[in-house]
């Protein structure tokens, strides 16, 4: 499994989408990115595909350097293995801003699944104690299940 970053620049904003999952090879690839970093970082993570501890260990440090030098960091389309991460160990978000997540969510009915995003400004909660609104299948219409208690999976927004 390759690892890959796309850059982008919107306005004052650079943007990188990981791509791949975060393990033992991300500390060579992450490594090599923080000096090619601007002031302000966006880390859009719908392309990772797996966090290991490993990983975590790598993606932890280079947080660390990214954020030594005064960076402001947002992360966007956090998928669940991420937002995983960020409730478990803290330092995997270290100053950043969550911008947007993606749940995972199953239908009983067909047993399809789906990631739903919640984004801030629109349907992202403030707490963790909230009633979330009601997701549809998009295969059947029914009414589908986050995979995860929706106040463990959005515990992170408690921390601060």
């Amino acid at each position: 499994m390759t690892i890959t970053f796309q850059f982008d620049k919107k306005g004052d904003w650079d943007y990188l989408s990981y791509n791949g999952p975060i393990n033992e090879d991300a500390e060579v690839h992450l490594g090599q990115l923080v000096q090619q970093l601007g002031k302000n970082v966006i880390f859009n993570f719908r392309g990772v595909e797996y966090v290991n501890s490993c990983g975590v260990r790598a993606w932890i440090n280079f947080l660390r350097e990214v954020e030594k030098s005064g960076r402001e960091v947002v992360f966007e389309e956090c998928t669940p293995e991420i937002v995983g991460q960020i409730n478990m160990i803290p330092n995997f978000k270290g100053k950043a801003h969550i911008k947007s997540v993606y749940a995972s969510y199953a239908c009983e009915s067909c047993g399809h699944q789906q990631w739903s995003l919640f984004e801030e400004g629109r349907n992202l909660p403030e707490t963790s104690d909230v009633e979330l609104p009601e997701q549809k299948c998009e295969k059947c219409g029914s009414a589908m299940e986050m995979e995860e208690l929706e106040d463990e999976f959005f515990a992170w927004l408690d921390a601060g």
